[in-house]
């Protein structure tokens, strides 16, 4: 939370900095990605798992995204709960810092967009930790799973679920009052074997593609642009080179690191030529 709270402060200065110095001159502009997941209810006849789902969001999205994009402040959710835990722990105050009034003052509005990192779904229930644990998981008591039946990826975390985009995407214009999207990352990965032939990424670009467009055209989400992640494969945080995202295989045993397309590579291409899905 502490690292959370400087991040937060300093995206503002960043902002700022950017709209008194540079913005006049260059033109451009400036603001913060955020990667969330989308989270269902594992039982949507449930009020508690409707619940913990709102918490999910609240803890991920909001935790960064409600002082920017609402009033400068953390989201109720996140501030009583925390602070609760914390006074049943024994502390004096919440460990969830507190913004001043003018550090709220500078940091509200700090955007010209919603960045948005986006993959999965995930289903949520409600878990009522013992009060001595102290972390993330059990201040936000929520606990997460996935249905048998979303097809896999090479990343255990990370199932084809193109309905929880437009849901998150229309979430995202309600809660912040429709600002400006653009979509950062979106993509699949693979592990083991090279199969060149990735139909399953065709399929998961083209429906969570699919999903975007009817939160325009349906929901009327204001969306800017979209980038897939990635170009070629590359080296995935802790997992390596052992997850590959890419639309362009990179052989990495080589010392001159060629890179091939996969099928999903030309579909792409055809897809960003037409702006929209080819004719058939």
């Amino acid at each position: 939370y502490v690292v959370g709270h400087n991040l937060i402060k300093a995206h503002a200065e960043a902002w700022h900095l950017y709209n008194e110095t540079y913005r006049a001159k260059q033109g451009g502009i400036i603001s913060i990605t955020i990667n969330s997941d989308w989270a269902e209810p594992r039982n949507p006849h449930s009020q508690e798992d409707i619940n913990a789902a709102r918490r999910y969001l609240q803890f991920l999205l909001g935790w960064f995204a409600h002082p920017i994009f609402k009033n400068g402040d953390y989201n109720e959710e996140m501030k009583t709960r925390i602070r609760e835990r914390s006074l049943a722990q024994g502390l004096s105050q919440s460990r969830l810092p507190e913004f001043t009034e003018s550090e709220k003052q500078r940091i509200k509005g700090t955007y010209d967009y919603f960045g948005l990192n986006h993959y999965t779904t995930v289903l949520t229930y409600n878990v009522n930790y013992p009060t001595g644990i102290l972390s993330y998981d059990s201040d936000r008591g929520v606990a997460s799973v996935t249905d048998r039946s979303w097809l896999n990826s090479g990343s255990f975390w990370l199932k084809v679920t193109p309905f929880g985009f437009r849901k998150l995407l229309r979430w995202i214009k309600k809660e912040y009052n429709s600002p400006p999207i653009y979509v950062t990352e979106n993509g699949i990965s693979e592990r083991g074997a090279l199969d060149f032939n990735d139909t399953w990424r065709t399929h998961y670009y083209r429906s969570y593609i699919n999903e975007a467009l009817k939160a325009v055209v349906l929901d009327g989400v204001d969306l800017r642009g979209y980038t897939a992640w990635t170009l070629m494969d590359n080296f995935e945080w802790a997992v390596g080179f052992d997850e590959r995202f890419g639309f362009y295989h990179v052989n990495i045993t080589d010392p001159g690191l060629p890179r091939s397309p996969k099928a999903s590579a030309r579909h792409y291409s055809q897809i960003i030529s037409c702006n929209g899905f080819p004719d058939p």
